[in-house]
């Protein structure tokens, strides 16, 4: 029987008082300096992290307001003139103190602080807030203050089914899931939808307030009509890890461990996700399942005066408590009800964990955990108790615990860039994230990335920055953003500040030190380089003496960027300059000569081309797959070497080497194979060459012709075995690696049966030949193992054989059989058969409509000779068969792939085709009684032995027992009987295979 779990703990309707709670006063800051942002911002003050409100000097005007925000690309929403007050907005993700440290650096700018929030705390406007008492227990609406959840966040809600169209939770159901059919359909359910709602009823202005009104629900199903079960619940944390649950709440349990629950649990956390589970309602310390497992936060309940309710259940196992007493939320149906028991406590929880994800989904469920148990109000005995395990959940603490995912992001708030320093940046993110680092402009535009995906390990990670962009120009002056991104698996995080970036960088040129150049080959010559700032630039040509042959440019005024100098190798007259080393002298200097550091670059100006020699070590390559042809190329300097093997037309047969090679000599080795790894076939090679010097100049030369011989030993490919089991012709197939004479003869054993081709030539490929199964006499060979062997004599008189085996098996198999045999009901039957040959052998039974009832054997191993099997009159099933005639079918193939099949009847009263007849008498005396004989008249086709059986009466005690060989044709047999009493007699015959016959006599029938 099915075992199904409990179903979800008893839901209590109790009623419920609320009362409302007093605004709290609010206290001023007293006066701070202006230059304390450290306290100003402090984290533990709450603020809007988007805005500021900027004090400037009396009679600034808007333009110089507008100009000095736009250094931190921040804008005036709002200004009160009394005061010269300005309500301004930065972008998202924006270091509060540190734009204000920049704007503080400005005269006009007198004081700057954060738009400190002054309510008490955030009331949501739900029509039914006033009867969620816990919220104000938990201190909700000071949590909300800081976040109210984020979408990028789901809580699964393991349980039955939550209505996805409820007005509180429509727009916010993920991937909905029925554990127990598969599919996404199942009947919404009252117990399911309340804790949905207590996790993330929506912020709507309709009904209630959920505690985490931005996450993400995806409801399980793990109910049907008897109950849930362990495996639907496993199942349903599978689809949770399948799709990317964050959280998960069971408001459900049993006082059963289950090892498969177990499991999945703790894959479930493994995969990262928070898991939390009610403690159970039956006032009781026995531990329920899920709660009570290691990676699980175990939940009790608590009433409005914190105290343990009446009904949860304590123990070891319990990790926080909640309120669970009248808790009002969501029901299926559209409409809200109160609830009471740890289902609504667990809850509780779950969006409290979700809310501390949502601002920081980074953390392990280990350190979400320890978060929850360190933010609590500590209730019953001091620290953990097994009533309320580490106290009472406090959402405004957990979420005020939560450290922010980028808890460190420094920089210079101005880098004086001079060329040689570097802005020094720090980091410090959660572990198991990746970080990156950008440069941007205020408008967003990326201009260097510092670094990408580093890894974090929870530790700071330094960095610098030297002014460049991605191309390798300085920036400009001017205020950019430093752009940290932190991500992983859950999400990603992004935060900045600004810089103000003084550029006193003097232009400076980048260029490569080192050119070759071939007026001849080329042209000209196009030398890259890299102004880094706009200024003027000087670029001259000079011999190696010092002495100006040309001028290229003359403090030409240049943007910065990539440019280039353009030779072609003539000097200021015109007139082509000899070889030998020159140089292009630059001198950049910026818009108030102020000079820049000199770049020298080297011309080494070659028109003259390379030389070299080649020499064959041999005019003749015996190629036989271990020798090379070999050769030596001597340089005469520096050059990319190319070498080829072509043939004597000119075409490329091998590529051999692609290298730049030093003065010296080069190795060339050939192995006689092409580009596509195969031989190439015999004739005249030679070898191409081109060398290229580093100055462009070219030469082409061929080494003299060598003759390439085929000296491999040939081969033959063949398959090892064929088998000839039909007469007449059968074609063997083979494979030739090389041209030459072939011979074939058949073999058996060393004795030559036939010799089908002598010395006949073959080209290199496939090839074939074909054998009857015939000897040199045309005699059809007998059954045996034959062997075919294959000679090949090339023009080198190199040879190769090789020897093939012929089954020939022309005999089918023969399976000899009764054709019926006895059976019986209960008993079945034993069948005696006789194979020729070995063989895999199925055997069979059919009842008389062709109807398979059982298989005997299926495609296994006999061997020859006589055999038996036997059927036991049951089906494949193990059902008795009542019928009275039955089949059997014995089909046989052996290794040749021959194969033989027979049909043989099973039957209560048919005798076997060679018993013709038989008759008994017992002859009478003359008072008509039996005279003490007893004769039988037998009749067969085939020898066959009997045994006479004699009983005192039917079923009785054996009196005697007679073996007769019965020869083929009529058999008479008298039996003198041992007294004169009326016996019972049973005639068995056996066939020679051992087939077994039995007819019963009755003296009192006679």
């Amino acid at each position: 029987m099915k075992y199904f779990w409990s179903i979800i703990f008893m839901v209590v309707s109790l009623s419920i008082m609320t009362s409302v709670a007093s605004a709290e006063e609010v206290t001023i800051q007293p006066k701070v300096s202006k230059f304390d942002t450290k306290e100003l911002f402090d984290e533990k003050k709450e603020f809007n992290d988007q805005e500021l409100i900027v004090k400037f000097t009396s009679g600034t005007s808007s333009n110089q307001r507008k100009t000095i925000l736009n250094l931190v690309n921040a804008k005036e929403v709002d200004q009160l003139e009394m005061g010269d007050f300005s309500f301004v907005k930065v972008p998202n993700g924006s270091d509060l103190e540190s734009l204000s440290k920049i704007l503080l650096k400005n005269k006009q700018v007198l004081f700057v602080e954060p738009n400190y929030e002054v309510k008490s705390t955030y009331v949501p406007k739900e029509p039914s807030y006033k009867k969620q008492w816990y919220l104000n227990k938990i201190q909700l609406p000071k949590a909300w203050d800081k976040t109210r959840g984020s979408s990028n966040i789901t809580v699964a809600v393991i349980d039955g089914g939550v209505q996805k169209d409820h007005p509180d939770l429509k727009g916010k159901i993920v991937s909905p899931y029925n554990a127990v059919t598969g599919n996404s359909y199942y009947t919404p359910n009252e117990h399911a939808t309340h804790v949905a709602g207590i996790i993330a009823a929506s912020f709507n202005k309709k009904g209630i307030a959920g505690i985490a009104p931005n996450v993400k629900i995806m409801p399980i199903n793990v109910f049907d009509w008897q109950g849930a079960s362990a495996f639907n619940v496993a199942v349903a944390l599978d689809y949770a890890v399948d799709h990317h649950a964050d959280v998960v709440n069971m408001s459900l349990g049993s006082e059963g461990y289950s090892y498969l629950l177990d499991s999945y649990i703790q894959y479930a956390r493994a995969n990262g996700i928070v898991l939390v589970a009610a403690a159970g309602n039956s006032d009781s310390y026995i531990p329920m399942y899920p709660a009570a497992l290691n990676g699980v936060i175990g939940v009790s309940a608590t009433d409005n005066n914190d105290r343990i309710t009446s009904f949860s259940n304590y123990g070891n196992y319990i990790d926080l408590a909640a309120p669970g007493l009248s808790i009002y939320s969501t029901i299926s149906g559209s409409s809200y009800d109160y609830m009471s028991g740890t289902s609504m406590a667990a809850p509780v929880v779950a969006g409290v964990a979700a809310l501390v994800l949502s601002k920081n989904p980074f953390l392990s469920p280990s350190q979400v955990e320890s978060i929850l148990t360190r933010s609590t109000t500590d209730l019953g005995n001091r620290g953990w108790d097994s009533f309320y395990g580490y106290g009472r959940i406090d959402a405004y603490k957990a979420v005020s615990k939560t450290p922010a995912p980028i808890s460190k992001l420094t920089a210079p708030t101005t880098y004086n860039m001079t060329g040689t320093n570097k802005a020094a940046f720090s980091i410090t993110a959660a572990s198991s994230t990746k970080v990156s680092l950008y440069l941007q402009t205020t408008r967003g535009k990326t201009v260097r990335t510092i670094f990408s995906n580093k890894a974090s390990s929870g530790r700071g990670i330094n960095a610098s920055w030297d002014g460049k962009t991605s191309s390798g120009a300085y920036v400009a002056s001017g205020t950019y953003k430093l752009l940290a991104k932190v991500s992983n698996s859950k999400g990603t995080i992004y935060k900045s500040l600004m810089i103000k970036v003084v550029n006193n960088v003097r232009p400076a040129i980048v260029v490569s030190s080192n050119y070759f150049f071939s007026p001849k080959v080329s042209g000209k010559l196009i030398i890259p380089y890299q102004l880094t700032l706009k200024g003027k630039v000087t670029a001259v040509i000079t011999d190696n003496k010092g002495k100006t042959i040309l001028k290229i440019l003359s403090n030409k005024f240049l943007s910065s960027g990539k440019k280039s100098i353009v030779w072609n190798g003539k000097d200021s007259r015109g007139h082509m300059i000899k070889d030998g080393t020159y140089y292009l002298i630059m001198s950049p200097a910026d818009s108030r000569n102020r000079k820049g550091k000199t770049k020298k670059v080297q011309i080494k100006v070659d028109t003259a081309r390379p030389s070299a020699k080649v020499t064959l070590s041999s005019t003749l390559f015996k190629m036989n797959t271990k020798n090379t042809a070999t050769a030596k190329l001597s340089l005469n300097e520096t050059s990319n070497v190319l070498v080829n093997v072509v043939n004597d037309k000119g075409t490329v047969i091998k590529k051999l080497i692609s290298k730049q090679s030093q003065p010296g000599t080069i190795s060339i080795s050939w192995n006689g194979k092409n580009d596509k790894n195969q031989l190439a076939a015999e004739g005249k090679y030679r070898y191409s060459i081109q060398l290229k010097d580093v100055a462009g100049n070219i030469t082409k030369m061929n080494s003299s012709l060598f003759s390439l011989q085929d000296w491999r030993i040939p081969a033959i490919q063949s398959s090892k075995d064929f088998n000839f089991i039909t007469k007449g012709t059968k074609t063997f197939t083979y494979t030739l690696t090389k041209p030459g004479n072939v011979s074939i003869d058949i073999y058996k054993g060393t004795n030559l049966v036939k010799t089908i081709e002598k010395d006949v030539y073959k080209a290199a490929g496939k090839q074939s030949f074909m054998w009857d199964g015939t000897d040199t006499a045309l005699n059809q060979v007998v059954d045996g193992d034959y062997q075919f062997r294959i000679n090949v004599v090339d023009k080198y008189r190199l040879s190769q054989t090789f020897t093939g085996n012929v089954h020939v098996r022309l005999t089918n198999i023969q399976i000899s059989y009764p054709d019926v045999v006895k059976f019986t009901t209960y008993s079945g039957s034993k069948v005696y058969y006789k194979l020729s040959q070995a063989a895999n052998v199925t055997i069979e039974i059919f009842n008389a409509w062709d109807g398979k009832v059982r298989t005997i054997k299926q495609n296994e191993p006999v061997s020859t000779g006589i055999q038996y099997f036997s059927w036991d009159g049951q089906d494949d099933y193990g059902y008795d068969e009542y019928d009275d005639t039955y089949f059997y079918v014995i089909t046989a193939q052996n290794a040749y792939g021959q194969k033989a099949s027979i049909k043989g009847q099973m039957t209560k009263d048919g005798n076997p085709s060679w018993l013709e007849s038989h008759s008994v008498e017992f002859p009478m005396t003359s008072d008509q009684t039996h005279n003490g004989q007893m004769q039988l008249t037998i009749q067969t086709t085939q020898d066959v032995k009997a045994i006479l059986h004699v009983y005192n009466y039917e079923d009785g005690t054996e009196l005697d027992k007679n073996e007769y060989m019965i020869k083929s044709g009529e058999n008479k047999i008298v039996y003198t009987k041992p007294n004169s009493d009326y016996l019972y007699y049973l005639v068995e015959y056996q066939d020679l295979l051992g087939n077994a016959y039995w007819y019963y006599i009755n003296e009192y029938d006679f």
